[in-house]
């Protein structure tokens, strides 16, 4: 997966469905149903050629998950492909810094449109406010009802999603208003640099400002920070950079929809979640052209340009001996992510090095379905879980 396929909001678009192909090997092969020419072919390289099928929705989805999960496709789905139509290609205005602003609010502002944040806010009422903590622009939520008392002296950092590219201002307060909501926690979303106009270390630099200040008020004990999708990658990146600085270690870190950035060959900046088994199936299961071989030379996306070879702040999963020093921390995906592949291998790399990580795979959801179908019982599910964990770990 290129970084930019993150940034895809097209896979919101359509839940269709997540198998591997090892088990669709097995089920087909010993099926007695199974024509001859409809098995799986497999390679002397393990690769297999898997004949078409249909995939039908979980059986484990509830009749209100399979409604939530029709509106989505009927409604919400629909609003990702239209709601930043007539706003500026950000590559068209990249070196001119008012423009981009204006450009990114455009999309936002056609974002806060949508029925899906209009039903999010419904069902999540916070406020939300803007503030600049360390130079940089950052969005504040608390609960409509207040900070629950006890956890007046905790505060949770959100990292948005959105392939280092797209999300500020608008995928951040869907991300953060329901956990804030949920929770009753103070939740803060820096909008950190992104490309086209910037590149690693930017939004490291930010979230790292961001933190810093955050320090004075918090025990870096009483902080989590969690991201979903390139949030998670960046959540990952910004614990290297605290450990690679002897700074304070938060109390728990969340990775949402994606996995630990894992250098793929020799290329920096070029990350194995992009050929996981996961990225393959699911970019048949949803149209996109899928990563038969890999781009020669390899090429990292915008934001990832120029990085060095080694760095473990660019790909911390390369480096067990920081690995091993992380946080608690909290993994979730779905069966039809296609960056199920990363989350399940950090999770993997974490417990083998003894760092205390939970997993959490809930059947049937893509990628990000938790964070953007308010309708989904299984949403709240996800959320819960979320604010459980921290709640466990924020108050040690």
């Amino acid at each position: 997966m290129r970084i930019e396929a993150i940034s895809r909001l097209r896979v919101m678009r359509n839940q269709l469905g997540l198998v591997t192909a090892g088990l669709a090997a097995v089920v087909l092969s010993c099926s007695p149903l199974a024509a001859q020419e409809e098995r799986p072919r497999v390679e002397a390289d393990g690769t297999v050629h898997v004949p078409a099928f249909d995939l039908p929705e979980t059986s484990y989805f509830s009749d209100e998950s399979r409604a939530a999960m029709k509106h989505f496709r009927e409604v919400y789905g629909p609003e990702f492909g239209t709601f930043s139509r007539g706003c500026a290609n950000l590559n068209d205005v990249a070196d001119d810094p008012e423009a981009i602003r204006a450009a990114r609010q455009c999309v936002a502002d056609g974002y806060y449109k949508t029925a899906i944040y209009r039903d999010t806010v419904a069902k999540h009422p916070v406020k939300i406010t803007a503030e600049t903590i360390a130079g940089v622009y950052t969005e504040v939520f608390v609960p409509e009802a207040g900070v629950a008392e006890q956890k007046e002296d905790r505060l949770l950092i959100s990292i948005h999603g959105g392939g280092f590219r797209v999300g500020a201002r608008y995928f951040s307060q869907t991300e953060a208003m329901q956990v804030a909501d949920m929770g009753g926690y103070k939740v803060i979303s820096p909008d950190y640099r992104m490309a086209p106009e910037a590149t690693h270390p930017a939004g490291v630099e930010d979230v790292i400002a961001v933190y810093k200040a955050m320090l004075e008020d918090y025990e870096a004990a009483k902080i989590g920070i969690y991201g979903c999708s390139a949030g998670a990658m960046l959540t990952a990146q910004t614990v290297a950079y605290i450990l690679e600085n002897d700074l304070p270690l938060p109390g728990a870190i969340g990775l949402f929809c994606a996995g630990i950035p894992m250098t793929d060959g020799d290329t920096p900046g070029v990350f194995k979640m992009g050929r996981s088994e996961s990225a393959f199936l699911v970019s048949a299961i949803n149209g996109f052209p899928r990563p038969v071989e890999p781009a020669e030379p390899p090429q990292p996306s915008g934001y990832f340009q120029g990085v060095k070879a080694g760095d473990p702040v660019v790909a911390p999963g390369d480096h067990d001996d920081l690995l091993a020093r992380f946080p608690p921390a909290l993994l979730i995906s779905g069966t039809r992510d296609f960056a199920l592949g990363g989350v399940l291998a950090s999770h993997n790399k974490l417990v083998s090095l003894g760092v205390e990580a939970d997993l959490h795979v809930w059947e049937g959801l893509g990628h990000a379905t938790f964070a953007f179908n308010p309708r989904l019982p299984e949403s709240d599910e996800v959320h819960n879980v979320i604010v459980r964990f921290f709640d466990r770990h924020l108050s040690r």
